[in-house]
C-alpha cells in the first residue's frame, strides 16, 4: 500500500495572500515597500491551472486532490481517513514561500493549517514525479507516504508528533468572517 505523497505548489500561499490583502497597511508600515507589495502577489500557480498543466503533459498520478481550506495537513488528514491510511510525513519538505513563512510568524498562524491551493498527488514514485513537476516550473516535493496502519505521523520534528484532526484554517484567526 505504501504510496508516495507529492505536493505541487505552494503550502499556505493563498491564505498568506487574503491576510497580506487585508492587513496590507500595517504590512506597508513594517516592510519595505517592495517587499510589502511582494507579499500581496502569488508566486506559484493555482489548483486549477496545476491540474491543467499536469493532465495536459500527460503527468498521471494515482490520486488528485487540492489543499485548500484548512491546508495541507487538512486535506492530508481528510486523504488519509477516506483511505483507511497512515501517514509518515516530512513537514520541512513541503514547499512554502519564504514571504509565507514570515507571515505566518508575524501574525501567529501556521502554514500547514492555512488554505493553500497546492495539489496533493499519491503515486508509487514520488522523488521522480516531483522531479518531473519541478522542471514545469512548478514547486514540488516529495513529502512523503501513505502506510497500511492508521498512525499518521509528523516525523521531522524533534520527537515524532501525531497529526490531529483538521481545525478551522488559520486564516479565520486573522479574518473572522473571510471567504474562500
Amino acid at each position: 500500500m505504501e504510496r508516495d505523497i507529492v505536493i505541487a505548489g505552494y503550502a499556505g500561499e493563498r491564505g498568506a495572500l487574503c491576510a497580506a490583502a487585508v492587513w496590507q497597511e500595517e504590512l506597508r508600515r513594517r516592510f519595505r515597500a517592495d517587499y510589502a507589495a511582494q507579499l500581496l502577489q502569488g508566486a506559484a500557480p493555482k489548483s486549477k491551472e496545476i491540474l491543467e498543466r499536469l493532465r495536459a503533459a500527460g503527468i498521471a498520478a494515482e490520486e488528485y486532490r487540492v489543499a485548500g481550506e484548512g491546508g495541507v495537513l487538512a486535506e492530508l488528514y481528510r486523504m488519509t481517513r477516506e483511505r483507511r491510511a497512515g501517514l509518515r510525513l516530512w513537514l520541512k519538505r513541503i514547499p512554502l514561500r519564504q514571504d509565507t513563512t514570515e507571515l505566518c510568524e508575524l501574525y501567529g498562524l501556521n502554514p500547514y493549517r492555512l488554505y493553500s491551493d497546492c495539489v496533493i498527488l499519491v503515486t508509487e514514485s514520488g522523488m521522480r514525479l516531483a522531479e518531473i513537476v519541478a522542471k514545469m516550473g512548478i514547486p514540488a516535493a516529495c513529502v512523503g507516504y501513505l502506510t497500511d496502519g492508521l498512525d499518521k505521523l509528523i516525523v521531522d520534528k524533534e520527537e515524532t508528533e501525531y497529526l490531529n484532526r483538521p481545525e478551522v484554517d488559520e486564516l479565520f484567526k486573522l479574518v473572522p468572517d473571510a471567504i474562500f
